[in-house]
């Protein structure tokens, strides 16, 4: 519902950010989700929210639909596109957490997380965040962990 596509090779329509996509059913369930790519979809097969969508409706917005409550859906969207945002900085922390880091980088890694999932259900305020600066605190906490790792390795 939220975001845009354009008719091509990933998708077989055009659709714009705010209207419901033709295959959207009542349940907010894809009609033909068992068959994206044969029918010209593969956009949708390839897309990833991190489970912003989810988390929008379910607790920033407290379980309640755009189509129920329409006057939420200009703030639901635009919270949609941070909350993602936001979901895909916590993505790679979550990556970061499978490679069993020293108790001071992991400590530091679920300190970033912490902040970025408390963010992701606020609905006040959500549009002062500034997304640049958090991806930027924490792509440097990655490349300071891939330093220490190389380092590390070197040292081996």
């Amino acid at each position: 519902m939220a975001l845009a596509f354009d008719k091509g090779k990933h998708f077989a329509f055009d659709k714009k950010a705010g209207s419901a996509c033709h295959h959207l059913a009542e349940n907010h369930l894809c009609n033909i989700h068992e068959k994206l790519d044969t029918n010209g979809f593969s956009g949708c097969v390839r897309y990833n929210c991190f489970g912003a969508g989810q988390r929008v409706a379910g607790e920033t917005f407290g379980g309640k639909s755009w189509r129920d409550h329409p006057e939420l859906a200009d703030k639901m969207f635009e919270a949609f596109s941070l909350v993602e945002k936001l979901h895909g900085l916590i993505s790679m922390l979550e990556a970061a957490k499978q490679l069993n880091l020293p108790p001071h980088h992991e400590r530091v890694r679920q300190a970033h997380q912490d902040e970025l999932e408390a963010l992701s259900i606020q609905q006040e305020d959500l549009h002062k965040i500034s997304i640049a600066s958090l991806r930027a605190k924490v792509e440097s906490f990655l490349a300071g962990l891939r330093k220490d790792i190389s380092q590390t390795a070197l040292r081996s």
